[in-house]
C-alpha cells in the first residue's frame, strides 16, 4: 500500500471513529427528550382511563411530575459528564459545541438503552446500594487475587508492582479494587458509552457522594413504590484518589480486547488477568482464551468469575450481519484451558447478580463460574 492509500485509510479510520463517538454524544445529550417521551406515554394511558379509573389512580399526575424531576436530576449528571470531555485532559466533543443541551440527531432505541445502561452500573460500580452485589463478584476476585498474588498480604513493592489486566472493564471499579492492593491495574474496555462515563467518574469527580441519579426510573413494572421506582443513588461511594496507595496504578485502554491485546508487545506482559462477567462477551471464546495466553507472564494467574449467557447467540434475529457466536458448555471451556496450558488451582460455583435491582419484585441472578487457573506449559 502506497503512503497516499495509508493515509487515506487511517482517515477513514478516523472518520469512522469520530462518527461512533457523535453518536454516543447525541445518545447521551437525547436522555432527556427519549424519556421524555416515555412519561408522555404515561400520561396518554392515564388519560385513556374512565373517570373512575382516573380517580382511583389520583396520584399518578403527582408521580410524573416526580419523575420529571428526577429525569432533570440525570440529565446534570449527563451534562457534567459532558461538559466534561471538553477540559483539556479529555476528548473533546466533537463538534466544537460547549453546550451539550441539543441532540444533533436522531436516537437509536439502542443507543438510548445503552444509556439507561450506563446509569443502573453506575449505580451497580459506584453507589453505596451496589455495594453488596459488587462483593458477590469483585470481593471475591479481589480477595482470591490478594491471596495469590501478595500471599504475604503486604502490599507489594512500588518499583514494580504485580501488573493485572482487565477486559471488559465497564465503569472501572474493579479496577480501581484491585490497583488499591497496589498492583498496577490495567483495564480494557470496548464501548465508548463506558469508557466516556468511567473517565469522568475515575478523573473528574473530586468527592465522595457528589452527584446524584435515579437510575431505576425507568423501570415501571414490578415495583412494590413508586418511591422505590424514584429512589436516589449518590455516586461516586468513594473518592478515587484516595483509594489508590501510589500514582500511575491505574490505566484504561480502548478497543477490542482480541485486537488490542494480540499485538507481539503485549506478549508476557501481564502477572494476572482477571475476567468478571467477561468471557460470554467474545464472538469466540476460544480467541478470548488465546489471547488469555497470549498476555500472561509464565505461571501468571487467570482469576474468572461469570456466566456464559453468550451476548452474540441470538444476534441472527436483530442484526442484519451475520455475526460469529460460538456458544460452548462449561465443561468445554475448562477442557480447552486445559489444553491451551492452563492449570486449575480453584473452581467453585457462586451465584451473582448483575445490576440488580435490590428493591423489585424480580430479582435474577447468575450461578458463575469461579476459577482460579495458572499458565503452565502446552
Amino acid at each position: 500500500m502506497d503512503e497516499r492509500a495509508q493515509g487515506s485509510q487511517e482517515s477513514q479510520e478516523e472518520r469512522e471513529e469520530r462518527d461512533a463517538l457523535d453518536r454516543i454524544i447525541c445518545a447521551f445529550r437525547s436522555y432527556k427528550v427519549d424519556t421524555e417521551a416515555e412519561i408522555v406515554r404515561w400520561e396518554h394511558n392515564y388519560r385513556r382511563l374512565s373517570k373512575e379509573h382516573r380517580r382511583l389512580l389520583s396520584r399518578q399526575p403527582e408521580k410524573f411530575r416526580q419523575t420529571r424531576q428526577c429525569i432533570e436530576v440525570n440529565m446534570f449528571f449527563i451534562k457534567s459528564l459532558l461538559m466534561s470531555l471538553d477540559s483539556e485532559d479529555s476528548m473533546p466533543l466533537s463538534n466544537g459545541s460547549k453546550a451539550p443541551d441539543a441532540p444533533t440527531r436522531r436516537t437509536s432505541p439502542s443507543d438510548c438503552e445503552k444509556v439507561r445502561y450506563v446509569l443502573k452500573n453506575m449505580m451497580r460500580d459506584w453507589g453505596a446500594e451496589g455495594a453488596a452485589e459488587r462483593s458477590q463478584s469483585y470481593g471475591k476476585v479481589v480477595a482470591e487475587l490478594k491471596k495469590r498474588l501478595l500471599p504475604s498480604g503486604a502490599s507489594p513493592p512500588l518499583q514494580k508492582p504485580p501488573r493485572v489486566l482487565v477486559p471488559g472493564a465497564g465503569l472501572g471499579r474493579l479496577c480501581v479494587d484491585i490497583a488499591s492492593l497496589g498492583c498496577e491495574a490495567q483495564g480494557n474496555e470496548f464501548s465508548y458509552f463506558m469508557l466516556l462515563a468511567s473517565s469522568f467518574i475515575m478523573n473528574q469527580a473530586s468527592k465522595k457522594d457528589q452527584y446524584t441519579i435515579h437510575p431505576w426510573l425507568h423501570q415501571s413494572c414490578n415495583q412494590l413504590s413508586d418511591t422505590n421506582q424514584l429512589r436516589p443513588v449518590r455516586i461516586p461511594d468513594v473518592c478515587v484518589p484516595d483509594m489508590l496507595p501510589a500514582p500511575g496504578l491505574l490505566s484504561m485502554v480502548a478497543g477490542d480486547f482480541a485486537e488490542v491485546y494480540s499485538r507481539p508487545d503485549q506478549a508476557e506482559a501481564f502477572d494476572a488477568v482477571v475476567t468478571c462477567f467477561f468471557l460470554d462477551t467474545a464472538h469466540n471464546i476460544l480467541e478470548y482464551m488465546e489471547v488469555l495466553r497470549h498476555v500472561l507472564k509464565p505461571g501468571g494467574l487467570w482469576i474468572n468469575l461469570g456466566p456464559l449467557l453468550y451476548h452474540w447467540a441470538d444476534s441472527h434475529m436483530y442484526l442484519p450481519d451475520d455475526e460469529l457466536s460460538i456458544e460452548v458448555s462449561l465443561e468445554d471451556v475448562e477442557r480447552v484451558a486445559a489444553e491451551l496450558g492452563f492449570v486449575t488451582e480453584r473452581r467453585d460455583m457462586v451465584t451473582a447478580a448483575y445490576a440488580a435491582n435490590v428493591k423489585s419484585m424480580l430479582h435474577s441472578t447468575y450461578r458463575c463460574a469461579f476459577w482460579t487457573m495458572r499458565k503452565g506449559s502446552c
